[in-house]
């Protein structure tokens, strides 16, 4: 069977994404990187088609919008909030206002294993992915991302990478601790809720069926899919397809492989099977979905 999706690393996101970026920003492989959202994607590929990252990467927007793909959810990111991406999860951009304006923010999981986080201030990861913060709030945030981006802008003279880390936990721990107190801790619904949707990136290749991830779990298939239902609005079965079509698309975008090569590979039990599954979830066929990523190549290639 195929294996798990590759997940692209900081370097394969902007050389396939930012192709106007320099040769400095391309070849930076620091652990934490951080760059001014208005020049770091303003030459973005839109639409951008799903990926998977190998790293973490936040966006704090202070002007205009963003509208960001996370999983089967879309999130219109505005000014005052900030989006969470871990890594791993399928993402996409869909959309960027002319204004926007922000900070983007990359990370990789040994800085996060570098900082002494409790288990609640860790529950952050597991939560809602936006956060909402008052004028106060991004105002403090503006002034320790500026205040990063200046350290580590000099960390190739003579700043100490100690100080990063500690302006970044402490952007962290703002983050964590914005808005409502109690609003990251995780109830045990949230909880069967996330480990459900983490089994099925792991599974859902050889493991469509509901009953599997309840089993796996130790907990009965009705209180699964109440715990599902409940926090997610969507019943456990429709996120399984829904994450399988997610991971076709990806399959999709190597123009070299047959739609019924895709459908074998994700152990769908025919094409047409796999063909009604992708039109249910997300309104046109693969072979249409096909031809637009065909037709959104030529245009790139025409005006490169």
């Amino acid at each position: 069977m195929a294996p798990t999706i590759k997940l692209i690393s900081n370097y394969e996101y902007k050389r396939q994404f930012l192709p106007e970026i320099s040769a400095h920003v391309l070849h930076d492989h620091s652990q934490l990187q951080l760059y001014r959202i208005e020049s770091y994607l303003k030459d973005i590929l839109i639409p951008v088609p799903p990926y998977r990252t190998s790293f973490n990467f936040l966006m704090l927007i202070t002007r205009g919008y963003i509208q960001q793909q996370l999983e089967t959810q879309s999130y219109t990111v505005t000014a005052g909030q900030v989006i969470n991406i871990k890594q791993g999860c399928i993402t996409r951009t869909l959309e960027l206002s002319p204004d926007l304006q922000g900070f983007y923010l990359i990370y990789e999981n040994n800085v996060i294993t570098n900082l002494f986080l409790n288990n609640r201030e860790l529950d952050f990861f597991f939560t809602a992915p936006y956060i909402q913060l008052s004028s106060k709030e991004v105002k403090w945030l503006e002034k320790s991302f500026s205040l990063l981006k200046e350290e580590l802008d000099a960390m190739a003279l003579n700043s100490s990478e100690d100080i990063c880390l500690a302006l970044f936990s402490a952007i962290l721990l703002k983050l964590i601790r914005s808005g409502n107190p109690g609003a990251h801790a995780l109830t045990r619904d949230l909880k069967i809720s996330y480990q459900f949707r983490t089994e099925v990136q792991h599974y859902h290749i050889m493991h469509k069926d509901v009953c599997f991830y309840a089993k796996k779990m130790q907990i009965s298939e009705t209180y699964l899919n109440k715990c599902v239902k409940k926090t997610t609005g969507k019943p456990p079965k429709q996120w399984i397809q829904e994450i399988s079509i997610l991971h076709s698309q990806i399959l999709l975008q190597n123009l070299t492989k047959e739609i019924s090569e895709v459908a074998y590979e994700l152990n769908y039990q025919s094409a047409s099977y796999f063909t009604r599954i992708f039109h249910k979830v997300t309104g046109v066929t693969p072979k249409t979905y096909r031809s637009q990523l065909k037709e959104r190549y030529r245009n790139n290639w025409a005006s490169s």
